[in-house]
């Protein structure tokens, strides 16, 4: 139940990013005398994704896409992670999330142009988000 005059925003967003993914090779010599050698390397791959947004007051919570989150994680309850540091203003909203103890995600959100930003570690999202009211929102199936 949000307190008298607290704003409760709901939002959906659509667009993408990219994410850093592993890889290793493996090199052997010919003559059979040398070790072989491990290689790891990393590329940033594209994606398309949603992400989902609550506010309620100063406090919320964001469902990111997997492109965002690293393999190892901690925290988050049914694909939601908490924000922190929310701070609402007119024109524009932002705040964190610890996907653990090394990415702590920033997210940026234009209330003028509906634009998001999400920014870590692991990888990044950009895209447009619609409001919507979940006590009328409309299935489409």
């Amino acid at each position: 139940m949000l307190a008298e005059g607290a704003l409760a925003i709901h939002l959906i967003c659509s667009g993408g990013g990219t994410h850093s993914v592993g890889h290793s090779s493996v090199i052997s010599s010919t003559d059979g005398m040398s070790s072989p050698i491990v290689v790891n390397s990393s590329s940033h791959v594209g994606y398309d994704d949603e992400v989902a947004v609550e506010i309620e007051g100063d406090t919320g919570r964001i469902r990111v896409p997997d492109g965002v989150k690293p393999r190892i994680r901690s925290g988050g309850e049914d694909g939601w992670w908490k924000l922190k540091d929310v701070r609402v203003g007119d024109n524009e909203i932002k705040a964190k999330f610890t996907l653990n103890f090394m990415n702590s995600p920033e997210v940026t959100i234009d209330r003028l142009s509906g634009h998001i930003a999400i920014r870590g570690k692991a990888g990044n999202f950009s895209g447009t988000c619609e409001p919507y009211d979940p006590t009328t929102v409309q299935r489409r199936f």
